[in-house]
C-alpha cells in the first residue's frame, strides 16, 4: 500500500513538472497535451485501485468486474486520444500518448531505482 501512495506522489509530481516545462517552452503540446495525458493516468491508477478494492471486497463475480473495469479504462484512453486527435491533430495525439504513460514510467523508475539501491547496499559497502 506504500508503494501505491509513492506511485501516486511521484505521478502527481511528474504532471507537475511536464506543466510547468510546458509553460516555459511555451508549448501547447507539451503543457496541454502531455499534462491532461499524465492527469488522466493518475485518473486511471486510481479506477485500477478502486477495482482492486472492490474486487477484493466481493468474492464472487470478481472476473466480471475486472473485465468492466479494464474496458472501462481503456475507453476513457481512446475518448481522451480521439478527443485530441478531432480537436488537436497529430501532434497532440503523440505528445498526450506520452503523457498516458506516466504511471508506467514512474513504476519503472521506482523499480530502477530499488534495484540500484539493492545493489548499492550489497556491493558498495
Amino acid at each position: 500500500m506504500e508503494d501505491i501512495k509513492r506511485l501516486f506522489k511521484r505521478a502527481g509530481i511528474t504532471a507537475l513538472i511536464i506543466l510547468i516545462y510546458g509553460v516555459l517552452v511555451q508549448s501547447k503540446e507539451v503543457y496541454l497535451g502531455m499534462f491532461t495525458g499524465a492527469l488522466v493516468s493518475i485518473l486511471s491508477l486510481y479506477l485500477l485501485c478502486i477495482d482492486v478494492k472492490k474486487i477484493i471486497a466481493t468474492k464472487d463475480g470478481s472476473k466480471k468486474r475486472a473485465i468492466l473495469g479494464y474496458l472501462q479504462r481503456y475507453v476513457l484512453y481512446i475518448v481522451y486520444l480521439g478527443v485530441m486527435a478531432k480537436f488537436f491533430g497529430l501532434s497532440m495525439v503523440i505528445c498526450s500518448g506520452l503523457g498516458l504513460l506516466n504511471v508506467k514510467f514512474n513504476i519503472q523508475l521506482m523499480a530502477l531505482s530499488d534495484r540500484v539501491l539493492k545493489f548499492r547496499d550489497k556491493h558498495l559497502k
